[in-house]
């Protein structure tokens, strides 16, 4: 009986130890956008908006209702409107589970941003991510067949990753 039960506590032990937590904050934050780092709430993210840009909830999302799973909660807003490096356009970010995941900004013209973006040090070309520490960047087209410059964390994008393939 005492070596079922030891056995029995090892394991709840080991299975301890690999649960993962989705909703840690992160010491080492990456860099998503000027101004913005990865792990940053909903609410740390709106006080460094501008306060003349309109904001909208594109997305908000929460999977995991079941309490024996761990929280899914995405959030998603686009602010417009937006300049970077005096392209104008329109920024969107996506939360997971109240922690910035990822960026992208959605320039009216996307040769002219590519090319700013190339003159600010950064060569982005279609179809080829940049890795940099824990920041990947790229140019995507959305589902409106919008294109864009994303950058996400790819710890946090691999852990959303885990958890969709484990709990969904």
């Amino acid at each position: 009986m005492v070596r079922v039960l030891t056995v029995a506590l090892i394991f709840a032990a080991l299975a301890a130890c690999n649960s993962e937590s989705y909703t840690e904050i992160e010491q080492a934050r990456a860099s998503l956008f000027p101004g913005f780092e990865s792990y940053t709430s909903v609410k740390e993210v709106k006080s460094k908006l501008p306060a003349e840009a309109e904001i909208k909830v594109v997305e908000e999302t929460s999977l995991a209702k079941d309490s024996s799973k761990p929280p899914y909660r995405i959030y998603a807003i686009s602010v417009s409107p937006y300049t970077h490096l005096k392209k104008p356009g329109k920024l969107a970010l996506t939360f997971y589970n109240d922690r910035l995941l990822q960026t992208a900004f959605y320039p009216e013209k996307l040769d002219d941003y590519v090319q700013a973006l190339r003159r600010a040090g950064m060569g982005l070309t279609f179809g080829q991510e940049l890795v940099n520490g824990n920041t990947v960047t790229w140019i995507g087209t959305d589902f409106d067949n919008e294109h864009y410059v994303g950058w996400a964390d790819k710890r946090l994008r691999e852990q959303q990753r885990r958890w969709l393939a484990n709990y969904q």
